[in-house]
């Protein structure tokens, strides 16, 4: 009936002339790119980038200072030419870096609306740059989105070069300073223009923030110095804000509502009157059973428990009996300074929570204890909790000592939905813990669950100690944008970026951060009329705080004006100014590295014979030349021995960069959390914390080390035949194995 289907395409005509079948076949042209709704005040930010310049832009929170970068880069990619040198084969190619994880989806997206399908956009972090070869892969894209630790690692392995890309965009760049990996990928930037002088071919440099901050600055030329100084970190020849369209800028992002509420503390709190008696008693004890090594001084506590100085006595006190000969005295002390940290814990959740939630944390210390090597001096101590539980539960459950900071707290929160259904909030706290005890009590508040609260914290913590995944933290966003969490609880992972149009109201729960903190927190509210309000206790100090970020702001504000007038009126002192702070940061870089070269050689030295055992029941662990240092960062030990001296119990898997954490380690002996067991090249490696462990020297003399690179002993970078020979499975690894399975049956 149709014929054969070829005679019919090779009859195909179009006006007079007969097209072929693969013309017939030809797919529609693709569409052009979608265009960029560009503000005047968005272009005025725009311009000195788009002349070529490294610059910093400078704007509030919620006027588009991502759309403006996705603008830059794509004039960027269509240009006929690119910065001068930059981009090693002349191709152009865009990296826009990120500090958080959920800001990579974020980014991903916003980009993927203007540049799509005309240009290859890469979204990229340390969970899912695990799995590909980076340095083939980033040339491959002319857009990658990705957390500024891949690429410094990708950087440091000498996987690829900075040269490979033609312009560089930092997100919140206010953190280029110090140790951040982006003021790490800026040395390097530095460094090399320096040593390659006019035959450089590095990237533009662009940076996005809403604040630069002060720092520590007390006087406008301060303030001014810590501006200058944000330039020489970023390289920045101009800082771009909007003045000649401050009206339109007002007119489109109005700054939201400020309210400070100040909340008396509980009139009666017979909670904290017991955990304090009982803390007492402790001190009482480490009085006596310490006397014989520790002077009176070393022993009195300071007054109040709830002041860091209090904390900080406990850490001192541990440290020092960790390192007694005396093994009972040791063990005493560090018992007992493990309780009066938990206890100082309890604390401070029931002045921030409930007191059912301080109870409750008690609750899993002790069940935690008696699981993990429970023995008589634990037991001693636990008696205290145990003997005093009853009257705790009842006080916990008594409204009468309700925390009057979680009433203002739901008062205002329904009021707030009262006013207005569809309302959309953010509230910050200063922990995960906390984020964990608020969820728990708005779920188990009949008005509140409602709202279906979700939380959001970082990524870098395991699930189990309260973090999530890249996925859990995507998926609590959309159902925040859609409706589906009318409130979520954040720690400062949402502080920064993250962008919820709907959100109008935004909470502070005792939390204050710094000037840029509080500009950044503000900033989270994006709809019109929007509130940003403080709920504070009047005793903990953090109303006179966000005063002083508040003269901070303004302080801040003078300054960028007065480098405003600098950068255009004197543009040659300026740079001179710029240049003047670079020379300094690398005289400092210099001095640090020739003191690291000293003291890793006196190190070599002084490390010799050195042993670790276990901070509690001082077992023998391994010797210091038992370790390996596996990128820089993670101390392994390769000792065949090892394992069975050692518990593993499985962890759920999770990936971390081209690393994977698979099991948590404990000492056999006494159940002491000593660290994680990584899997890296297929081989598996115990990761140990040296907070864990005390180190003994030669002569018998002990002494402690919170952190790594304060340890007083180098560590060799490991070999391939370290990772070969740990790849063979002992007797002992096998034995430790068949241990932990009746363990967990047990």
């Amino acid at each position: 009936m149709y014929g054969d289907l070829a005679d019919q395409l090779e009859g195909i005509k179009t006006g007079c002339e007969e097209i072929t079948p693969l013309q017939a076949a030809k797919l529609p042209p693709e569409p052009g790119l979608k265009a960029i709704p560009m503000r005047s005040y968005q272009m005025e930010l725009a311009i000195p980038a788009l002349e070529g310049r490294n610059t910093i832009i400078c704007a509030p929170t919620g006027s588009g200072k991502t759309r403006v970068a996705i603008k830059i880069t794509r004039e960027h990619l269509e240009g006929s030419t690119v910065k001068e040198g930059a981009g090693v084969d002349a191709q152009r190619r865009v990296v826009f870096l990120v500090n958080k994880v959920p800001l990579v989806e974020q980014q991903y997206n916003a980009f993927l609306e203007y540049l799509s399908p005309k240009y290859d956009i890469l979204p990229l972090s340390g969970e899912t740059a695990a799995d590909i070869p980076v340095g083939e892969t980033l040339p491959e894209h002319d857009v990658i989105i990705l957390t500024a630790q891949v690429l410094e690692n990708a950087l440091r392995d000498g996987l690829i070069t900075l040269d490979t890309f033609s312009m560089l965009i930092f997100d919140e760049c206010h953190y280029c300073q110090k140790n951040d990996p982006y003021n790490s990928i800026m040395t390097r930037y530095i460094k090399q223009k320096w040593e390659e002088k006019g035959g450089t071919r590095l990237p533009q440099i662009i940076g996005l923030t809403a604040s630069l901050g002060v720092g520590k600055a007390k006087s406008l030329k301060d303030a001014v110095e810590h501006v200058l100084k944000a330039c020489a970190n970023l390289d920045a020849e101009w800082i771009s804000q909007v003045v000649e369209h401050k009206e339109e800028l007002l007119g489109y992002n109005q700054k939201p509502d400020e309210e400070v509420k100040a909340v008396s503390g509980r009139s009666e709190d017979p909670f904290a009157n017991m955990i304090n008696k009982i803390m007492e008693d402790i001190e009482k004890t480490l009085a006596i059973e310490a006397s014989k090594h520790l002077t009176p001084e070393d022993l009195k506590p300071p007054r109040q428990r709830e002041k860091q100085s209090y904390e900080q006595w406990v850490v001192t006190l541990a440290r020092k009996g960790a390192t007694l000969k005396d093994d009972l005295t040791s063990r005493v002390i560090h018992a007992a300074t493990n309780h009066l940290r938990k206890y100082t814990d309890a604390l401070a959740i029931n002045a921030d929570a409930r007191t059912k939630d301080a109870l409750q944390y008690l609750d899993r210390f002790v069940i935690g204890l008696q699981r993990e090597g429970f023995d008589s001096t634990d037991e001693d101590l636990v008696k205290h909790f145990t003997e005093a539980k009853g009257e705790l539960q009842e006080y916990a459950a008594d409204p009468k000592y309700s925390n009057p900071k979680l009433v203002q707290l739901k008062y205002m929160i329904i009021q707030a939905y009262e006013e207005k259904p569809d309302s959309r909030c953010l509230l910050f706290c200063k922990t995960r813990a906390l984020t964990i005890a608020l969820l728990t009590w708005m779920q188990e508040d009949e008005a509140l669950r409602k709202l279906n609260p979700g939380r959001l914290v970082g990524a870098g913590a395991s699930e189990s100690t309260g973090g999530m995944t890249q996925n859990q933290q995507v998926e609590l966003l959309e159902l925040f944008t859609t409706g589906g969490h009318k409130i979520v609880i954040s720690t400062s992972v949402a502080e920064e970026g993250i962008d919820i149009a709907k959100c109008n109201i935004v909470f502070r729960y005792d939390y204050v951060g710094n000037e840029i903190g509080k500009v950044q927190t503000r900033g989270r509210g994006r709809a019109e009329g929007s509130k940003s309000v403080l709920i504070a206790g009047r005793e903990g100090g953090n109303v006179l705080k966000e005063k002083l970020n508040t003269i901070r702001e303004k302080l801040m504000e003078k300054a960028m004006l007065e480098v405003w007038h600098m950068q255009r009126e004197k543009h040659g002192d300026f740079m001179k100014e710029v240049r003047r702070l670079q020379l300094e940061s690398k005289k400092e870089r210099d001095l640090a590295q020739a003191l690291k070269e000293l003291e890793r050689k006196t190190k070599r030295v002084r490390g010799k014979g050195m042993k670790l055992l276990c901070v509690k029941c001082k077992v023998f662990a391994c010797n210091v030349s038992d370790f390996r240092k596996i990128k820089e960062n993670h101390h392994v030990v390769v000792d065949k021995t090892f394992p069975k001296r050692i518990i593993i119990r499985p962890h759920p898997p999770k990936q971390i960069d081209d690393w994977e954490m698979n099991g948590k380690v404990y000492c056999r002996n006494c159940r002491q959390d000593w660290g994680i067991q990584m899997v890296y090249r297929q081989a598996s490696f115990p990761t140990l914390k040296i907070e864990s462990f005390i180190l003994e020297k030669p002569d018998g003399m002990r002494l402690t080390c919170r952190k790594w690179k304060n340890a007083p002993f180098e560590v060799d970078d490991i070999t391939p035949d370290d990772i070969s020979g740990m790849l063979e499975t002992t007797e002992e690894e096998e034995e430790s194995e068949d241990e932990e399975e009746e363990l967990m049956m047990y």
